[in-house]
């Protein structure tokens, strides 16, 4: 096949050529979205003409200097047909030249994406092929996806206020606790001692940490059917030094909502057990706060040792991780780097990117790279329906971790911290229940560190 016409790309003393049938447009560079563990030659993800593509530099991928971004001769190339889904970065376009088919002198050699010297006044212009130089390169052509039954982070106006919330479900219907009140959650799988004469909702009471708590099931409490699963957890809420768990089905997701979506009830309603409702994006939302603690400890005044409370309430705390599974072991993460969970949704291939890249996904319009755990750890991937992404933001970078459930939020003492040395995907290990309970706490940072 001859080639009709090439753009001409300069690179200091190299000079460069491609068929203009494969160029859909040149321009400026756009902004550039991050890709961890990208490979040498890819710089990231940007918007073209309302499409998500791989932008590949073309210095780096002939073994040069990467092109500096923001100089004023460079210049992204958008690219045609099977191409589409990738974009060059070049540091200059010179010409358009016409070829003559005398000057032109092809080379065959397989797997090499020179494949041609067009002599041009007084340059040698080295021909590439761009099938070759993008054979490994899949289609990514991105749409936003419907997140049925999802918790998408919303979106934040840096004019408006917010306030983080834990969603949870009880009997099919969504409820939420603001995070002020929340201490930690725990599993449900746990001693309970019943306390003799205590009404209906009252489990009983459980040890933690030393300090006896009573349980509360919230769902009782609300007049729902109270069923056993795996799923259900015990939240620890405290408001004026007194702390209760409260038994619910599952954990939805923590997520912030503005000022504007969330509406007080002047007066409580069902009972004194709701604050207000949440307009969420797909539902109403329930919520309560202190009126409604303040009434179960009322109720309750005569379980609780205020003064047992008080002086747990002391209690110095290392830090707050979401603990999950991965393969049936538990991990995890600190919660301050942590933005959202999501339920699983596809993913779209990235072309050139790490093994541990299962994909990107599109939410409301930002791209975000999925990072596989399983990959780095070397395991089988396991995709369930209690899978979840867990959605970091590392450096103004917001990156997912698909994991197989997510497990608790715990405040961890110090003195249930080892540090761990050996490895640096975890920082340490975190002994609970007296050294019965093991939890690898990760490095977010060290698994998608860049080292291009």
């Amino acid at each position: 096949m001859q080639i009709q016409e090439i753009l001409i790309i300069k690179n200091g003393m190299e000079n460069y050529g491609i068929s203009t049938e494969d160029i859909n447009q040149i321009s400026r560079v756009p902004s550039l979205m991050q890709l961890p563990l990208k490979p040498k030659g890819v710089r990231g993800l940007c918007a073209v003409a309302g499409a998500i593509v791989s932008l590949l530099d073309l210095n780096l991928l002939f073994g040069f200097e990467k092109t500096e971004y923001e100089a004023s001769k460079t210049r992204l190339l958008s690219l045609n047909d099977v191409h589409a889904s990738n974009a060059l970065l070049v540091s200059e376009v010179y010409d358009t030249v016409v070829i003559e088919q005398k000057n032109i002198e092809y080379i065959e050699k397989e797997n090499d994406p020179i494949i041609g010297v067009y002599k041009y006044q007084n340059m040698l212009i080295q021909v590439i092929s761009l099938d070759i130089l993008i054979s490994k390169i899949n289609k990514v052509k991105i749409e936003a996806k419907e997140i049925k039954g999802g918790k998408p982070k919303l979106e934040l106006s840096k004019e408006e206020d917010s306030n983080r919330f834990l969603v949870f479900s009880m009997f099919r219907e969504k409820y939420a606790l603001n995070i002020e009140y929340l201490q930690e959650i725990i599993l449900a799988d746990i001693n309970i001692t019943s306390i003799s004469g205590s009404s209906s909702e009252v489990l009983g009471l459980i040890t933690l940490r030393d300090e006896l708590l009573i349980v509360i099931d919230l769902r009782i409490y609300y007049g729902f059917v109270a069923k056993k699963s795996d799923k259900n957890r015990i939240l620890i809420a405290s408001h004026d030094g007194k702390r209760v768990g409260l038994l619910i089905d599952d954990i939805i997701d923590i997520k912030n909502f503005t000022i504007s979506n969330i509406e007080y009830m002047n007066d409580f309603f069902e009972g004194n057990k709701v604050s207000g409702v949440i307009h969420g994006e797909e539902s109403l939302i329930s919520f309560f706060g202190s009126e409604v603690l303040e009434d179960i400890f009322s109720q309750n005044s005569s379980f609780i040792d205020s003064k047992v409370l008080a002086q747990e309430s002391t209690t110095q705390y290392a830090m707050e991780v979401i603990v999950f599974k991965l393969l049936g072991k538990e991990y995890a993460f600190k919660v301050d780097g942590v933005d959202e969970i999501i339920d699983v949704v596809e993913t779209t291939n990235v072309a050139f990117s790490s093994e541990s890249v299962a994909g990107i996904i599109n939410i409301r319009g930002q791209i975000i790279t999925i990072v596989s755990l399983f990959k780095k750890l070397n395991i089988p991937t396991t995709i369930n329906e209690d899978s979840k992404i867990i959605i970091c933001n590392i450096n103004d970078v917001r990156i997912g971790f698909v994991v197989d459930s997510v497990s608790d939020i715990l405040n961890i003492q110090e003195s249930d911290v080892r540090k761990e040395d050996d490895n640096n995907l975890f920082t340490s290990v975190l002994s609970l229940n007296n050294g019965e309970r093991l939890v690898l706490l990760m490095d977010i940072n060290h698994i998608v560190l860049d080292k291009d």
